[in-house]
């Protein structure tokens, strides 16, 4: 009984086809006597109920790809929100250990204490694998990928501050869709990076939902989303992550989380380099 109160319409359809079927070989039966004196009227009505077979037909054909599409957005619901759940516990985890790592590199700093050459040189090779790893990671895992051979559509940049004076910001990295960023942000452009983003410790979200506008490129018709984030660890500001894509929806709420969380990683390796 559950079944047919949640699929009463199929039920129905179902029972609705069926009856007709049997209406068309019944009068096909009868138009086929040779003995029946009315058959024009059996042709017409078996024609009728055969048209009506077909629409009721299709009428549970385009049920069956709404329920479909129903489905296939529940399922899309259900992964934004375990992905929005996700990333929100890594944020604070990855803002955590870059305090963790911030101390630790300014403790060592103040005790005199002597890296050994190799533990640095393991160091920078495994801040670059990170790096690399956190550009790649974000321009995959933001907007969907390029249809056919599924190469990403967004593209990442850490932005690393070189002069706080000036507002300078240079480009380190950056991975994803060509062509590159530009390698320097100054003047108004790093002072929006500098003061709405670093010094104020918050993500910088545009897209049609938040209503923002880019600061660092405003007339891109390539870049319609942006999400920056600032990378800190603890009271060092190293600079921002920074990822864009062409359409104006293709970066969500869930996203800032997810740059949040990288940014946060991020941070701590340079903390440790």
């Amino acid at each position: 009984m559950d079944w047919l109160r949640k699929y009463w319409i199929k039920a129905l359809l179902l029972t609705a086809s069926s009856f007709l079927a049997a209406i068309v070989f019944w009068t096909s039966v009868l138009a086929g006597e040779d003995d029946y004196k009315d058959k024009g009227t059996m042709l017409q009505l078996g024609t009728i109920a055969a048209f009506t077979v077909i629409l009721v037909t299709a009428a549970d054909t385009a049920l069956n790809e709404r329920e479909k599409e129903q489905a296939r957005q529940e399922v899309a619901r259900a992964a934004r929100t375990l992905g929005t759940t996700y990333n929100a516990t890594l944020v604070p985890i990855s803002d955590a250990l870059g305090k963790l790592a911030q101390e630790y590199a300014a403790v060592l700093a103040s005790a005199g204490v002597t890296v050994p050459p190799s533990l640095s040189s393991t160091q920078a090779a495994q801040s670059t694998v990170i790096c690399r790893t956190v550009l790649i990671g974000a321009s995959i895992l933001t907007a969907d990928p390029l249809p056919g051979g599924g190469l990403p559509r967004a593209r990442c940049a850490f932005y690393r501050l070189k002069d706080r004076a000036t507002h300078t910001f240079e480009r380190e990295d950056w991975a994803g869709a060509p062509p590159g960023p530009r390698l320097t942000l100054d003047n108004a452009k790093g002072a929006h990076l500098l003061h709405d983003i670093i010094d104020s410790d918050a993500a910088y979200h545009v897209s049609k939902a938040t209503g923002y506008t880019s600061v660092v490129d405003p007339m891109s018709l390539k870049c319609k989303s942006v999400i920056a984030v600032p990378v800190i660890a603890g009271t060092t500001a190293f600079g921002v992550l920074a990822v864009d894509a062409p359409g104006d929806m293709d970066l969500t709420g869930e996203h800032v989380f997810l740059m949040k969380s990288l940014a946060g990683l991020l941070a701590a390796t340079l903390a440790l380099s």
